[in-house]
């Protein structure tokens, strides 16, 4: 028998320990209906959706808010006539088109799987201290232009952003992770309990000339990676996982690329 939605919902349960959040669930289309095919992306950009109904599946799990503004389905103070933005009218028409469910699970995945994945994919071990998911990781003492080295080995990005205020060559020993959106500067706070946490160096995810500035006042470098870099592999993992637990069920990942190039 296929697995409803809400299977897939109390699986992700089970994991996080917890029911969904209040910015997750079932953003569009029938809450509890049979999936035969499920797509795990990152965000469901059209590219995202129209793979979906190409693979055969009828239901996406995406990481990120369907629409603009962000949240936007959970917030009441959206700017007049969001729903018909040319981006949100496009993705909600693909969904419609292909009849399909879409299903969001933000940070439980974010507890489940993707943290340690990015901690994984950069080679970083058990961390030195741990507060919920603000971690902190000794590393050997390298300097700055090292770890970028090792970040771009680690990932396959052939560049990255970097804010070093005090040189290339500073040595650093302790690795705070803003993954996701946490080194932007909305989320700064994140950042103090890394700094807290006596990080040296910071390697986000995303961040901004705002963000960066923080922890340059004190002389801390950040590599930013890109926020949907450091959130596929936890991606890429769950999606397996999910196959796992259910056998019949068609789990396809569909890889979302860094949105910008360095030209």
């Amino acid at each position: 028998m296929a697995p409803s939605t809400q299977d897939i919902i109390a699986y992700v349960g089970g994991l996080a320990g917890h029911g969904l959040n209040r910015d997750e669930g079932v953003k569009h289309g029938e809450p509890d209906r049979a999936v035969d095919g499920v797509l795990v992306c990152w965000m469901a950009t059209r590219q995202a959706l129209e793979t979906a109904a190409r693979e055969g599946c009828d239901l996406v799990l995406t990481h990120e808010s369907l629409y603009y503004p962000y949240n936007a389905t959970d917030r009441d103070d959206n700017p007049p006539g969001w729903e018909e933005w040319p981006t949100n009218r496009g993705r909600r028409e693909v969904l419609e088109r292909h009849d399909l469910t879409l299903l969001r699970v933000h940070g439980s995945l974010d507890e489940v799987a993707i943290y340690d994945d990015f901690a994984a994919l950069l080679g970083l071990g058990e961390p030195a201290q741990a507060d919920a998911l603000a971690r902190v990781y000794d590393v050997a003492p390298c300097t700055v232009a090292d770890l970028v080295a090792r970040v771009k080995r680690c990932t396959g990005l052939g560049a990255v952003r970097v804010s070093a205020p005090r040189g290339m060559e500073q040595v650093v020993r302790r690795v705070g992770l803003p993954w996701g959106g946490l080194g932007l500067f909305v989320n700064v706070g994140y950042q103090q309990r890394l700094v807290e946490m006596g990080c040296d160096a910071m390697i986000a995810g995303e961040s901004d000339d705002y963000g960066m500035r923080f922890g340059a006042d004190l002389g801390i470098p950040l590599i930013e990676t890109g926020h949907s870099v450091s959130e596929n592999p936890g991606l890429r993992r769950f999606a397996d996982m999910l196959a796992a637990r259910f056998p019949g069920l068609r789990v396809v990942y569909h890889e979302c690329p860094p949105a910008w190039e360095i030209v």
